[in-house]
């Protein structure tokens, strides 16, 4: 039961992140804001790679609206997080406090590198509360970002 309501919980926690970022978040702006950059620091890139001063001097002057647009981007993310993370945490403990850290909820089909609460790797295929929510949160993140629409990648 703690397996499916852990796995429950990963996507309940995606699709509400998802509707936060798709709600305070211009997502198509985003993606041509990181396609600008990109595409830019990849011609800049080449400008020094191919020691071309007279067009690395002309991105360097490009370079701060570049800064800028990043970090309104980044802003807006941030803002996101922001809006999203209290209410997380206070699910997140309370889940934690039923269910108690250390016990096993899920069984990996092999044998998994993990951190333990002692900080020391250990190898296992029980995995705790925290380990079988990142693993089932990664799993459905992408998908119910597509479904959404909130997916920065294309």
């Amino acid at each position: 039961m703690a397996t499916l309501l852990i796995a429950g919980l990963a996507v309940l926690v995606n699709v509400v992140s998802s509707l936060v970022r798709k709600r305070f978040t211009d997502i198509e702006q985003t993606k041509r804001i990181q396609k600008e950059v990109r595409d830019f620091n990849t011609e800049l890139r080449q400008a020094i790679l191919s020691k071309d001063k007279e067009k690395e001097a002309k991105l360097k002057k490009r370079q701060s609206k570049m800064n800028e647009m990043q970090m309104k981007m980044m802003s807006q993310n941030m803002k996101t997080s922001m809006i999203f993370m209290l209410p997380f945490f206070g699910v997140w403990w309370l889940i934690v406090a039923f269910f108690g850290y250390e016990t096993i909820v899920a069984f990996a089909p092999v044998t998994l590198p993990l951190l333990s609460s002692g900080g020391s790797l250990v190898f296992s295929n029980g995995l705790n509360f925290f380990w079988w929510y990142f693993l089932s949160s990664i799993a459905f993140s992408g998908i119910i970002m597509k479904i959404l629409g909130t997916s920065l990648s294309d």
